[in-house]
């Protein structure tokens, strides 16, 4: 209007009446408003999604959700106890010292159970049992911040590789991993869509279709030679809906057809679009999401390599942007352990470089040394702060050891009947699943 003020744009939603009290916080543009929903813990964000559909908006948008509080909130964790649960019970740990997360996950399709298998810049892989015979199960990826999940049909391995989880002691014995290597690829930053690995071993490639007991399930390993070595790897894309099979022996350098093994309850790190595993070989494996393997990165190994843990050498983990290896070790000439801290800082190189080296003595000090000297595993390091969160002693004990200060810092007990894996959890606000209930 000439000569005069403009009028005041009312923000959407918000009306103006003679006499009202003025709705201050309407008139934030979204710029601001994402400003100061970032400076809000984490929990109290979950619950800001449901003051009115502006907010839930702008919290679930993709670029506003880069600003958002997006740091690790704790771990998910299983436990299993006959004389209190007739199955699996879920659970989540904060160490954000906010708890956001019901880690029953309600909002699921109901099953027989649901376990924890890995997870993935906020995203979890679950495994669905169903109450037939014999036992049949579905893979899950879910959102717990946003609650929303997608059901992954079967691979065709799935349901036949679920047959042996009866045989658990039998295989362990033998030193194969007892559980099936799934794993969980996803990153945010480039797309709305995940992809499911799946790593077959030879002791689950060789079974029938019948239903074996103990003694003939020993007799086909024992009759196929198996080893425990990686027979097919299955690659499912929540793009395509599809999975896709790359079956060969898994040789590496021409080990002379032994085949490869991963260790132990690997963790899986999904980094530049590519999942790394450590293997049982000294090597921590790239695979893409075709199921190639696109190179082998020696771990670092050091001159007294015979002294680390010979029943798993070490993991691989995800922090600050760069492949990290952790390795338990025995001190020379004693029967302590030590930890050993590497860094990957060009990933296109193979130069690991010694980050930090720590006796059991430093690392735990007099009150915990006698305690977790030869009973500590470490599960993660902190995505963003160089931080590790070790699982300790017989009670399973949450420690965090800030290393740039050398402090050890007591977290909570997660009791004896807690089992693997613990799965760092980052929520995800932003961002939607592809095709998610």
């Amino acid at each position: 209007m000439a000569g005069g003020t403009k009028k005041k744009r009312v923000a959407r939603g918000s009306k103006k009446k003679k006499g009202a009290v003025r709705d201050v916080v309407a008139d934030l543009t979204d710029d601001v408003l994402v400003d100061i929903l970032s400076r809000v813990p984490v929990k109290s964000l979950c619950l800001c999604k449901s003051v009115c559909r502006r907010w839930r908006d702008l919290i679930s948008d993709p670029d506003h959700g880069k600003k958002l509080p997006q740091t690790l909130a704790g771990f998910f964790y299983g436990s299993y106890d006959t004389k209190r649960f007739l199955t699996l019970a879920g659970h989540f740990i904060s160490v954000s010292g906010d708890p956001v997360i019901n880690p029953s996950l309600s909002f699921l399709p109901k099953y027989e159970s649901i376990d924890f298998v890995d997870g993935c810049n906020g995203l979890l892989l679950c495994r669905g049992w169903k109450p037939t015979h014999p036992v049949t199960l579905d893979y899950l990826v879910c959102n717990p911040a946003t609650e929303k999940w997608v059901v992954v049909p079967d691979s065709g391995w799935s349901r036949k590789a679920a047959r042996y989880e009866q045989y658990e002691q039998t295989i362990t014995r033998l030193g194969f991993d007892p559980a099936r290597i799934a794993r969980l690829g996803f990153d945010p930053a480039v797309s709305t869509h995940f992809h499911v690995f799946e790593l077959i071993p030879d002791h689950v490639l060789h079974m029938d279709d019948r239903e074996m007991d103990v003694s003939n399930y020993y007799r086909m390993l024992l009759k196929n030679n198996c080893n425990g070595s990686i027979q097919v790897v299955a690659t499912y894309s929540s793009n395509t809906g599809i999975w896709s099979l790359k079956e060969e022996h898994f040789n590496w350098n021409g080990d002379g057809g032994f085949g490869m093994r991963m260790a132990m309850g690997s963790k899986g790190v999904f980094f530049n679009g590519v999942l790394h595993l450590a293997s049982c070989h000294g090597l921590v494996l790239a695979i893409d999401v075709a199921g190639n393997i696109l190179r082998g990165i020696p771990a670092p190994m050091p001159p007294d390599y015979d002294n680390y843990i010979r029943e798993k050498f070490g993991d691989v983990y995800l922090s600050q942007g760069h492949l990290y290896f952790a390795a338990r070790r025995v001190a020379d000439g004693s029967n302590d352990y030590g930890l050993s801290v590497w860094v990957l800082e060009d990933y296109n190189s193979e130069n690991w470089s010694l980050k930090h080296n720590f006796n059991i003595l430093d690392l735990f000090g007099a009150h915990y040394y006698s305690v977790f000297r030869d009973n500590f595993k470490v599960i993660s390091i902190h995505p963003e702060r160089n931080v590790i969160f070790m699982v300790c002693g017989t009670d399973r004990t949450l420690m965090c050891y800030e290393m740039d200060h050398r402090r050890l810092r007591f977290v909570s007990r997660l009791g004896s009947h807690c089992s693997t894996p613990y799965i760092p959890y980052v929520p995800l606000f932003s961002g939607s699943m592809a095709d998610g209930h």
